[in-house]
């Protein structure tokens, strides 16, 4: 990571490797790749001799999905769900994208097909931290892409050549893209005839020229320990807005040339959705899971779990933490093998969780809000308990459950998830990372197989008939 030149936050460029604002996110990812290393039999797959990547590999069986979905939730467990966007989301599409790349096609300048293919290969060989920007920013979103007047509404193609195309644009939500290798760009559907200039994808590094990307505010704390701020200076995610000025990618890197259908069917057609969907589900479990158990050591510490209306919200929360796991277990039930012999996860399982999980994770925040209540709006700092004039603390805050310091992390541990910036981005992340909640339902219902829930309507008209 060091010498970039494309990162900036705050205003200035800075050195990703140094800059504290990174070092908890780096240091997850770090600790994806020592487990590859001190786990390779969960965490890798023998490719022709070789180890790679597990989340890479193309699922022929259900006991494929089973063993990604155990990788992928112990590199959850490294940020407790908290990091969205690890390395093993995008290889989970990358995976599905290669066997499927047959539907990318070609054009005079480029087969797009074996462009994927060797994409995969390039990355899996490398081991590559893959991110990708699929998300336009919101400039004006009354008017299709075609119409839009901002050269930085989309990313659009200014010109090709024999050699490749030349693009300008922009993508918004481009997560832990400045701590990435290589960024996949995409559209998600959505096109209209009039935006072919848009309707494009490609792969370019982090570090290429013409490209800048800008951080969001920080959340981390660096003035303050991690007894303050638990979560948010370890796994802080940082998003960003990816801006590219004339760049340029060689045809070798571009899987869709101005084609809206190829573009409306990239991520779905290939089933990259289902494939990545099963990653983030077993994500949102470690997040449900650590959530669920901040409430339980809260009530314990404070007395409150004796009451039936707190027992009744503690059993909200461990029956979200089941459902969620009954729906990845359902996916894996239920896969399908596509006609690429690609065994892929049911997308009505993921989507219904996709749907309902942010709901279920408001509930489980303001659930740590309500039980925790003012008592994490007056935690001390970390040095008051380093401060002689305050020995009193200790004695002012110790239950009889907990001493004063324990006590006092705890708080802060909840206020992190729940009540800070952190906290805020966490469950504002949950509602919008998978897409619009309202398009998840409306899709939902248009795509789910209804006929049997119709038959049984039909078979009771027909009954009272009689």
């Amino acid at each position: 990571m060091k010498g970039r030149n494309s990162v900036y936050l705050n205003g200035i460029q800075v050195d990703v490797a140094t800059n504290p604002a990174f070092s908890g996110a780096i240091g997850c990812i770090e600790k994806y790749y020592d487990l590859q290393e001190e786990q390779s039999d969960i965490h890798c797959f023998n490719d022709g001799g070789h180890n790679a990547a597990i989340s890479l590999l193309v699922p022929s069986t259900i006991e494929d999905l089973q063993r990604k979905r155990k990788s992928y939730k112990a590199v959850a467990d490294i940020s407790f769900g908290m990091l969205g966007r690890t390395p093993d989301f995008i290889n989970a599409a990358l995976a599905t994208l290669y066997a499927h790349s047959e539907q990318l096609g070609s054009n005079p300048f480029a087969n797009f097909s074996e462009n994927m293919r060797a994409y995969y290969q390039y990355v899996k060989e490398n081991n590559l931290f893959v991110g990708h920007g699929a998300i336009n920013p919101q400039i004006d979103r009354s008017l299709p892409l075609g119409s839009q007047i901002n050269e930085y509404a989309a990313v659009r193609i200014v010109s090709h050549d024999q050699k490749g195309i030349v693009v300008t644009g922009a993508k918004m939500i481009v997560t832990l893209a400045p701590i990435a290798d290589e960024l996949l760009i995409f559209n998600m559907p959505g096109l209209k005839p009039g935006d072919e200039d848009y309707a494009v994808s490609f792969a370019l590094p982090i570090d290429y020229p013409g490209v800048k990307i800008i951080c969001r505010k920080p959340m981390v704390n660096p003035a303050y320990h991690s007894f303050d701020h638990p979560l948010a200076n370890a796994f802080d995610e940082i998003d960003a807005y990816l801006i590219l000025n004339e760049v340029f990618i060689p045809w070798d890197k571009v899987f869709v040339f101005r084609d809206v259908a190829k573009s409306n069917l990239f991520y779905d057609k290939t089933f990259a959705r289902n494939h990545t969907g099963h990653q983030g589900i077993v994500r949102g479990l470690s997040k449900a899971e650590l959530l669920t158990g901040i409430s339980i050591q809260l009530a314990k510490m404070l007395k409150l779990d004796g009451f039936i209306n707190i027992q009744e919200k503690l059993g909200e929360l461990t029956s979200y933490v089941e459902l969620v796991k009954a729906s990845i277990a359902w996916s894996e039930a239920e896969a399908t093998i596509s006609e690429e012999g690609v065994i892929t996860p049911s997308i009505s399982a993921i989507q219904a969780i996709r749907y309902n999980f942010p709901k279920m994770y408001e509930t489980m925040v303001k659930t740590l809000q309500s039980l925790a209540a003012g008592s994490m709006l007056s935690t001390p700092h970390y040095q008051d308990f380093l401060n002689s004039d305050l020995s009193d603390l200790g004695s002012a805050l110790t239950t009889g459950e907990t001493d004063a310091l324990s006590r006092t992390k705890l708080l802060n541990l909840a206020w992190d998830a729940s009540g800070d910036g952190f906290g805020q981005r966490q469950l504002v992340y949950e509602f919008f990372h998978a897409g619009d909640p309202m398009r998840i339902a409306a899709g939902h219902f248009l795509n789910y197989d209804k006929q049997n829930m119709i038959n049984m309507v039909d078979r009771v008209l027909l009954h009272d008939n009689d």
